[in-house]
């Protein structure tokens, strides 16, 4: 008997050092009139919570107005909380706290939400972020290319526009590119991954970056042109140096020259070219459009 005794002392112990001993919310649903929701996340520290002892409450001065739970969804493989908000007057300042039963600990979420009766927040898309410390917002492509495909690119705003050779197949891309820290990015609600996908660039392909918090949803247009390179030279004389011209089928492609590995100059084509002057004798590479070519400018006396 005494070695139940102690064995049952022993879980107790061990639970409650486990799971720690959850916040004592509560809220008396009956006393409000007027209710708002969220479909939201909980993340405490960088991580997602998603045990059913883990809690995201509302307050309104100290008082707890609702409480709620992370629920899976199997449909879309992701844990969500669905708050009510209870009240009997608008225009109330609604702060949050977040409970995480792994650690034992309450956090303070350091937005707060103005009480709107029927209001919404936040769907199973763009959830709303319950986040202490709070998460990125930030919606950027900062890099984009395609993998084994050499192009040039120009980066305008939310417009990318990608230069290859004419000929490319573009019907079965991989794009590969680097977002802002903790975006994500999709094609509707399909989520890529960069270095991991199979997209038919035939037409401009609309992506949507989805910031960390889930607050902020940007779109961004990518294009594909190809086109084809012709390139000319006059070599240096005596007393004007020499010469490389581009003729290229997409005006704004990107044309860079390059002397012994080192990039020195770039030009955007104009009028179907791009033309590089005052150059002295020696092998130049010009890179435009996923097509290279190396020059040699001879100097004539």
């Amino acid at each position: 008997m005494r070695n139940y005794i102690h064995i049952t002392l022993l879980v107790f112990i061990i639970s409650s050092t486990v799971f720690g001993q959850s916040p004592d919310w509560s809220v008396n649903e009956n006393k409000f009139q007027y209710t708002m929701s969220f479909e939201g996340f909980i993340n405490a520290d960088g991580k997602d919570l998603t045990n059913s002892n883990d809690k995201v409450a509302a307050f309104v001065n100290g008082e707890c107005r609702g409480i709620a739970s992370p629920i899976y969804v199997p449909n879309e493989k992701k844990y969500m909380v669905y708050l009510t908000v209870f009240s009997n007057t608008d225009n109330e300042v609604v702060s949050f706290r977040i409970y995480d039963s792994a650690n034992n600990v309450v956090k303070n979420v350091e937005k707060t939400k103005v009480f709107e009766n029927n209001k919404h927040y936040g769907d199973l898309f763009q959830a709303y972020s319950f986040a202490s410390p709070a998460l990125q917002s930030t919606t950027e492509i900062t890099n984009f290319s395609i993998k084994d495909l050499k192009t040039t690119k120009i980066i305008n705003g939310s417009l990318i526009t990608l230069y290859a050779a004419k000929g490319t197949n573009v019907t079965a891309l991989n794009a590969l590119f680097e977002l802002s820290a903790g975006a994500r990015l999709f094609i509707g609600t399909s989520n890529k991954i960069s270095g991991s996908n199979s997209i038919d660039f035939t037409n401009p392909v609309k992506f949507q970056v989805l910031s960390e918090d889930q607050s902020v949803l940007k779109e961004w247009t990518v294009t594909v042109k190809l086109g084809s390179a012709v390139f000319y030279k006059k070599d240096a004389v005596c007393y004007a140096g020499g010469i490389i011209k581009v003729l290229y089928d997409e005006n704004e492609a990107i044309a860079d020259l390059t002397k012994g590995g080192v990039k020195i100059a770039t030009q955007n084509v104009q009028n179907g070219q791009a033309v590089f002057n005052n150059l002295e004798a020696g092998k130049y590479t010009v890179s435009i459009g996923g097509t290279t070519k190396e020059i040699v400018i001879n100097q004539k006396y």
